[in-house]
């Protein structure tokens, strides 16, 4: 009997991280908003910026991983 292992692919891995920090980043800043000049705004602020460097390389990783369809996409349209 063989069995199959299924892989975790890394597109869902890339779209799942830009998800969460999509929907974190807004939160954060708004409780560092809210919070500011408050002892724990320090440890928000650093959450807020944490998401923001995960959207960014998820960003920037999605756009490599798919660089042949967004090409094709870009200068098919032009045509």
């Amino acid at each position: 009997m063989n069995t199959v292992k299924k892989t975790m692919n890394k597109r869902v891995i890339v779209s799942l991280a830009l998800l969460a920090s999509l929907i974190m980043t807004p939160v954060s800043a708004v409780i560092v908003h809210v919070t500011h000049g408050k002892a724990m705004s320090h440890a928000w602020l650093h959450f807020h910026v944490l998401f923001g460097v995960i959207f960014v390389a998820a960003g920037l990783y999605h756009v490599v991983i798919n660089w042949r369809t967004l090409k094709y996409y870009l200068i098919g349209k032009n045509k």
